[in-house]
């Protein structure tokens, strides 16, 4: 006879071990570099456009295609700036999942680092 709790542990770590998963309309509109932030696999922490939150958490800077700024607004996120359909957008990693989901969000990109020269 198979102890249950074993069983249940088994499974638990099953899933741990397979990570956050995507569905196919998040992975459709976050970009190659935010889709393995999200799944916790980034190449190199250097290929994010990263700042210290309040509180201390990681900031990422991504650039949001929306039919609708006001809605990424009064989602509660914070947008830097927006030109056209176009929004700078500072957000966690657990941020970038409920941000796509909004139904105005077509895209998702990666900000880029800027250095001067």
């Amino acid at each position: 006879m198979r102890n249950p709790g074993f069983v249940l542990a088994l499974l638990l770590a099953g899933c741990a071990a397979a990570g956050p998963q995507l569905t196919p309309l998040e992975e459709q509109k976050l970009d190659p570099a935010l889709r393995r932030l999200v799944l916790g696999t980034p190449l190199s922490r250097s290929e994010y456009d990263i700042i210290p939150g309040q509180s201390g958490e990681e900031k990422f800077g991504v650039l949001v295609r929306t039919d609708n700024v006001d809605d990424v607004r009064n989602a509660g996120y914070a947008v830097t700036s927006s030109f056209g359909d176009v929004a700078v957008v500072r957000v966690t990693i657990a941020q970038l999942r409920s941000l796509v989901s909004l139904p105005s969000v077509k895209s998702v990109t990666n900000g880029s680092k800027n250095y001067t020269q």
